[in-house]
């Protein structure tokens, strides 16, 4: 199972489609800031799941603020970050807080637009960076026999 994480779009959509046209995903995440940004992905990749959550710049949007769910054995919980203060406490402590109520195995965070990625103990954290600038970013999660495979690319 390969997993595409996607933040921060901000009004634009072309990296998300060379992403995924480059990966081959099974399943996408996004984070957030951007949500009307997904339309032309998904009109571009309609057999294409995506679990989406709202950011600080989705006023208007129907996305939750956080999904939690299982993929292939893992649990995974995600958010944009915004409400965990992601931006101004470098230990992430009320985000780790809230990964471990979820029980998760993985925490997917943005809103920061700095890429993150800390994979030596469960749960792993992952923050793509900003999908659009300064340099396009996006993570990739492989999944095989509950096992975790984190990484960040770029664009």
């Amino acid at each position: 199972m390969k997993i595409c994480v996607f933040s921060d779009s901000h009004g634009e959509s072309d990296a998300m489609l060379r992403a995924i046209a480059s990966e081959s995903p099974d399943l996408c995440f996004y984070l957030g800031d951007g949500w009307a940004d997904l339309a032309p992905v998904q009109r571009a990749f309609p057999d294409l799941t995506f679990h989406a959550v709202r950011g600080n710049c989705d006023l208007f949007s129907p996305l939750p603020l956080s999904l939690r769910c299982q993929v292939d054995g893992v649990t995974i919980f995600a958010v944009h970050g915004h409400r965990f203060d992601v931006k101004h406490d470098p230990s992430l402590e009320s985000l780790r807080a809230a990964g471990a109520k979820a029980g998760a195995d993985v925490i997917l965070f943005g809103h920061t637009h700095q890429p993150c990625l800390e994979d030596r103990a469960l749960p792993i954290l992952l923050n793509p960076g900003s999908v659009c600038r300064p340099q396009p970013g996006y993570g990739v999660l492989v999944l095989h026999q509950r096992r975790i495979y984190p990484r960040i690319k770029y664009l």
